[in-house]
């Protein structure tokens, strides 16, 4: 059922990802401050989609990996802003993105749950939720930017890989 969940998530995701073109300005491509804007936007929501486990989640264990997400995302945001500050870049993260349809999921795949059922659920969702942002990177964002900007999305990639590891260890315990 675990994975049943996981795989309609994912695969709902990433049927909508084309479909979100507010990631890109015109044009088709992501210039430097569009990529940023971007990111901004996908730690805001994973701080959100954490917090929910801070809150609510009965496992010691899964509230700190929520907290650790939280704490990671949070000082990846303000790193983000502190180089666009410096660099003069004014960010606006898209209304819409994966980030924001993952969100939505998340909170109404999580509604009404309590105890292991909604820690079980929660680690299944961030491990889902860091794979999709990993696939999105890799497959669509990277797409958009040119050479200049490619690794700044590679240790983007890189940076949520070792989050999802980190993840799926958990998620183990709740199969």
């Amino acid at each position: 059922m675990k994975v049943a969940v996981g795989l309609c998530l994912f695969i709902s995701v990433m049927s909508v990802t084309p479909n979100l073109p507010a990631q890109a300005p015109s044009g088709g491509s992501l210039n430097e401050t569009a990529l940023y804007s971007l990111y901004a936007r996908r730690h805001a929501a994973t701080i959100a989609f954490a917090n929910l486990a801070v809150t609510r989640a009965a496992d010691s264990e899964v509230r700190k990996a929520a907290e650790n997400l939280v704490r990671a995302h949070g000082d990846a945001r303000q790193k983000l802003e502190r180089i666009a500050t410096e660099r003069h870049l004014t960010l606006a993260p898209p209304e819409h993105d994966t980030s924001t349809v993952l969100l939505e999921q998340a909170r109404s795949s999580l509604d009404g749950k309590v105890g292991r059922a909604f820690d079980s659920t929660w680690v299944n969702l961030a491990n889902n939720w860091l794979s999709t942002l990993i696939l999105d990177n890799n497959r669509v964002v990277k797409a958009q930017i040119g050479p200049e900007l490619q690794p700044v999305a590679r240790e983007h990639t890189t940076w949520l890989f070792h989050q999802s590891a980190d993840m799926d260890k958990l998620r183990k315990r709740f199969k």
